[in-house]
């Protein structure tokens, strides 16, 4: 599927600027409910803005939750570092990770997990060094990332320690197969 629903739905602001050249400075608020990915391209979003129209086509990162103090304000690169990878997108909300306190490396503030993003169809699906689950997080001032495993750390304060094992972590590309008994 090109187009998923997230399966909850978040307030957000949308910069004006995006909705039209006429538009009055500021922002207006939307109800984000769903997502779509072309290859290449930034994650686009589905909106129905509070006037009652239904919006599609901003990327995920310009949008802030609803609230928020400004306008987003780190790099693409750094809030998603690269572009879909193929159209066939799973979304899934792990329930053990919702809410979970997020730390990531290339980003000067912290944030909450809310989401798996999984775009594996294309040329890249076979081979696993390339398979990306991107999480959604939202961060402290309100804007959203989607992140891969490796660009942050999460905290569970009934389980997780601080370990500088982690920077011997690499990804995994091994291809396991089912084997006979």
């Amino acid at each position: 599927m090109k187009h998923a629903s997230l399966g909850d739905i978040f307030y957000v602001d949308v910069d004006n600027n995006l909705l039209g050249p006429n538009m009055p400075p500021g922002v207006t608020p939307a109800i984000l409910h769903g997502v779509y990915a072309r290859e290449g391209q930034l994650l686009l979003t589905h909106l129905l803005l509070q006037s009652g129209a239904h919006w599609s086509g901003i990327p995920l990162i310009a949008l802030t939750t609803s609230g928020a103090m400004g306008l987003p304000t780190h790099l693409q690169d750094q809030l998603q570092p690269w572009g879909a990878m193929g159209t066939e997108l799973v979304v899934s909300r792990l329930d053990y990770l919702e809410g979970l306190t997020v730390n990531p490396r290339f980003i000067d503030e912290m944030g909450r997990h809310s989401g798996i993003i999984i775009d594996w169809h294309g040329p890249f699906a076979r081979h696993p060094q390339e398979h990306k689950p991107l999480s959604l997080i939202i961060l402290s001032s309100g804007q959203f990332a989607l992140l891969p495993n490796n660009y942050f750390t999460m905290s569970d304060p009934h389980f997780t320690k601080p370990s500088d094992l982690t920077k011997h972590y690499r990804r995994g590309e091994e291809v396991y197969w089912e084997t006979p008994l």
